[in-house]
C-alpha cells in the first residue's frame, strides 16, 4: 500500500521538503517556487503539499497536527506498511533504531540511537503512531 498516516506541520522549509523527498514523498507540484508558498507542509498518501496557516485549521481529525515538531513529523511521515526501510523501531527497554535496507549502498540493519541495552532486533517492532507521539512529545523545534 505505501505511506499510511496523514499529516501536516507548521512550516514549510527547504529543508523539510528535501527530507521528505529523501523518504520518498514527491511534491505535489514540479515547480520548487510553488512548494515553499505557504506556511506549512501536508503530506497524503506520500504526497506533499504547501498550503496556507488557515487552511490548516480544516485538517483537524483527518491529518495529524505535528504542530513544529520537524522529528516527528519527518517520523510520522515516513510511516509505511509496504517496507521497514527508514522506521524507526522501539523495544520495551526504551531502545530505539533506524531500519536501512541497504538500498542507498549502506549496509543493511538498525542503526540504534545510543547505546541500546538490548542489541537483539527481534526484540523491537516498528514504531506506532502513538509511541512516536510520545517519543517526540516536548522536544518542537523553534
Amino acid at each position: 500500500m505505501g505511506f499510511t498516516t496523514p499529516c501536516f506541520i507548521r512550516k514549510n522549509t527547504e529543508r523539510l521538503r528535501e527530507s521528505l523527498k529523501r523518504l520518498g514523498i514527491r511534491p505535489l507540484l514540479s515547480n520548487e517556487r510553488l512548494n515553499a508558498i505557504g506556511d506549512n507542509i501536508k503530506v497524503y498518501h506520500g504526497r506533499e503539499a504547501a498550503f496556507s496557516c488557515s487552511y490548516s485549521q480544516e485538517l483537524y481529525g483527518h491529518f495529524l497536527d505535528c504542530g513544529t515538531n520537524e522529528n516527528l513529523f519527518l517520523a510520522i511521515a515516513a510511516l509505511r506498511d509496504d517496507t521497514d526501510h527508514n522506521q524507526l523501531f522501539v523495544n520495551d527497554k526504551g531502545d530505539w533504531g533506524i531500519y536501512r535496507d541497504g538500498s542507498d549502498g549502506g549496509l543493511p540493519g538498525m542503526d540504534f540511537y545510543g547505546m541500546p541495552n538490548d542489541l537483539n532486533v527481534d526484540n523491537y517492532h516498528k514504531a506506532t503512531v502513538e509511541e512516536l507521539i510520545e517519543h517526540f512529545k516536548g522536544k518542537e523545534e523553534i
